[in-house]
């Protein structure tokens, strides 16, 4: 059981996680691929191989050596005691280290450069993460599939990983236009929602308008800021 448990652990330092690393910094820049299970861990382990194999080149002089050295040595009948053993697990952590910061640098200069693809879904980017400083809740022009426009603050909206399931909810005040009106017509008053799921949706349009509860001048400042910055 142990040793299994240790060549597991070995083969995983050594063979999986510098392809990890490498991966995840790819799928920061590249586009994702659809790709079989087989191809995504050869992938995997090749660039482990390559990682690790440049890695114990650079450290075969001051690390693997002389351990080679001692497995040769008088003493390497106490090679069975685990504290003795513990020089050559040392090894194996410091070669796994550097062939993952080789990995990693590797893919920070092959992607130099590159804006980096931004991670989870649209919505809440555009919803959390893009949201000014000091504005209010997002106010959103929902077009519907069938022609409708929905006018409304984002009440609430959920992540669940199948499209087809996710839904937002608009808060007062309400407006609603169908296909072929010309002007929105008020629905409701403060206590009416309306819940419309992604596939009924064709566009969203957002604006940020500011925080009624924060001064003018706070607003612009922070404006002002933001604006320097980006300079």
């Amino acid at each position: 059981m142990i040793p299994d448990s240790v060549s597991a652990l070995v083969s995983f330092l050594l063979l999986l996680a510098p392809g990890i690393v490498w991966n995840q910094r790819r799928a920061r820049f590249a586009p994702a691929v659809k790709e079989t299970t087989l191809v995504e861990v050869s992938s995997v382990v090749l660039a482990s191989l390559v990682a690790t194999v440049s890695a114990s080149v650079f450290l075969l002089w001051p690390v693997w050596l002389p351990l080679l050295r001692r497995l040769n040595g008088p003493g390497r009948g106490e090679l069975t005691d685990p504290v003795a053993m513990l020089p050559f697990a040392g090894g194996v952590v410091v070669t796994s280290a550097s062939a993952c910061a080789l990995a990693y640098g590797v893919a920070r200069w092959r992607w130099r450069g590159r804006s980096p693809i931004r991670t989870g879904r649209v919505w809440n980017q555009v919803f959390v993460t893009h949201r000014p400083l000091g504005s209010g809740a997002p106010f959103l022009l929902v077009e519907l599939i069938d022609g409708t426009i929905w006018r409304g603050q984002l009440g609430s909206f959920d992540t669940d990983p199948e499209d087809a399931d996710r839904g937002l909810s608009l808060a007062p005040p309400l407006a609603r236009k169908r296909s072929g009106e010309a002007t929105f017509e008020r629905r409701g008053n403060g206590d009416r929602y309306v819940i419309l799921t992604e596939s009924q949706i064709k566009s969203i349009q957002v604006t940020y308008p500011p925080d009624p509860g924060q001064p003018v001048s706070v607003q612009r400042g922070r404006q002002a800021r933001r604006q320097r910055r980006g300079r």
